[in-house]
């Protein structure tokens, strides 16, 4: 008796001891710093505003590429895929916001030529005369997109006087304010031309360089890709021969590619355009053909991303997840047990969804971008100055993989390093951006061919990969923050 007295006293100790112990770690459990903190501690550098777009006219000129090869696209009756979208152009500009814009139009081949009216789009769409050039000069058209469309006024002959050092600057005259060149793809020249940097034959680079000029000028641009039924010669860049090809009407992965670039230094106004074209343009191809996009500076996704955390049964013992209902952006906490200084850092996941836009997703698909994206958690809390005599759980991202639903799952790790130092809370920023260099849409792979003097490859375009890469390669997507999440990470 007297024993059993014993034990229950000791074992009533214990429980006491326990409490109490367990009290004493909860008030010493360091919380998590309060989120405005955290957030209080990114430095993200001011955006430098751009510079105010040029002054530009309500005007939208078509560069028409007259090169013998466009011939193919245009059927006697105006009803081929081509005819019917070079009369769209004259259209599309009555269906968004301060339409009235004029439609002019400038044929291309070895020069451009002088500004003409929108009738000439429809006499283009059912006269394979029209098409009649030798050379393909893409350098050149786009080279023109900053100059005046309209005809220079006259002098009414008079002497212009030299202007003296003391007088005004002359003033800047306004260029159009939408530029659509519309192309086979295929910059070609008999003979170089030091004014565009282009050498003889099919030279991409002049091309690239050109466009390059007008994103690093703040110019909002695309390219669109149509393919369309073809009936006609394919000339060949390597052959310097004309091949007959012939499209079938029911199979359109026998249609023949063409493109429209798209630029504006209003990128706002441009992708409203390009929107309205889109919609005007979707109802011309068979229900399985979309509209193709390389998409140079519109943004990659609608909104926020949605990012939550993930542990598996197996580590749950060492890391704890909550996600905190107010966003956007996502925030996120983790609690990770201090033991995996001794154990090692576990694994968890990160998974978003991101709400990709309609320029995004005509760009490659949902699957693809994801791919294209690399992570990189950005420590952010506390500062440098505050963070001396304290232990931080570190977040190392290891993969990502996608789903066929779009979901994104970020492989990572979490735990404490070794030390004496106090373990505390640190905050990271998440940020998603593209990696251009890590894959090709697949449809700009799909459609590209590096030898065109077979009929058999009368679908593809010569060099396409290299052309459309090398514009997306020198757009300001890399640049973007696609997408980003919030994370507060200490000890459990």
């Amino acid at each position: 008796m007297l024993l059993s007295k014993r034990r229950q006293s000791v074992r009533f100790h214990w429980m006491i001891l326990t409490m109490i112990a367990g009290v004493f770690a909860v008030a010493c459990a360091t919380p998590p710093p309060d989120w405005n903190k955290v957030i209080g501690t990114m430095h993200e550098p001011s955006p430098t505003p751009p510079p105010p777009p040029p002054k530009t006219t309500n005007e939208l000129v078509v560069y028409l590429d007259t090169s013998a090869s466009m011939a193919g696209y245009v059927t006697r009756d105006g009803q081929s895929i081509f005819g019917k979208v070079l009369r769209e152009l004259r259209y599309a500009t009555g269906t968004f916001s301060g339409s009235d814009v004029k439609v002019q139009v400038r044929r291309v081949a070895s020069d451009v030529g002088p500004a003409l009216s929108d009738m000439e789009l429809t006499i283009a769409s059912q006269d394979q005369g029209v098409y009649r050039g030798g050379e393909t000069n893409l350098a050149g058209a786009i080279s023109t997109f900053r100059s005046p469309a309209s005809t220079p006024k006259p002098t009414n002959g008079r002497v212009t006087i030299a202007a003296s050092a003391s007088d005004p600057p002359p003033e800047v005259e306004a260029v159009p304010r939408f530029h659509v060149l519309v192309t086979d793809g295929v910059q070609s020249t008999k003979q170089g031309s030091a004014t565009h940097d282009c050498t003889a034959g099919s030279d991409q680079f002049c091309v690239r360089q050109k466009i390059g000029e007008l994103i690093s000028n703040n110019w909002g641009g695309c390219v669109l890709g149509i393919r369309a039924d073809f009936h006609g010669k394919v000339y060949s860049e390597v052959s310097k021969l004309g091949i007959p090809y012939e499209s079938r009407p029911s199979d359109p992965a026998t249609f023949r590619p063409f493109y429209l670039y798209i630029f504006s230094p209003d990128p706002a106004a441009l992708e409203s355009l390009v929107n309205a074209l889109k919609e005007r343009l979707r109802p011309l191809l068979p229900q399985t053909e979309p509209i193709r996009e390389l998409n140079l500076s519109f943004p990659y996704t609608d909104g926020p991303a949605d990012f939550d955390v993930v542990v598996q049964k197996d580590a749950r013992a060492f890391i704890e997840r909550k996600k905190d209902r107010n966003g956007p952006p996502s925030k996120l906490t983790i609690e990770v047990d201090v033991d995996t200084e001794t154990s090692g850092a576990k694994p968890f996941l990160i998974v978003a969804k991101l709400p990709w836009s309609k320029h995004a997703v005509d760009t490659a698909t949902e699957q693809e971008l994801a791919q294209l994206l690399d992570w990189d958690p950005k420590p952010i809390y506390p500062l440098e100055s505050e963070a001396k005599s304290k232990r931080f759980p570190e977040i190392k991202i290891l993969r990502s993989y996608v789903a066929n639903s779009g979901q994104i799952t970020i492989e990572a790790t979490a735990g404490f390093a070794p030390g004496t130092e106090k373990p505390s809370w640190r905050g990271y920023h998440l940020i998603g951006k593209l990696n251009l260099n890590k894959a090709v849409p697949s449809w700009i792979k799909g459609w590209s061919i590096d030898l065109d003097n077979t009929r058999e490859v009368g679908n593809r375009t010569f060099n396409l990969e290299t052309a459309l890469l090398g514009l997306w390669n020198t757009s300001k997507a890399e640049d973007l923050t696609v997408a980003e999440a919030l994370i507060r990470i200490g000890p459990k």
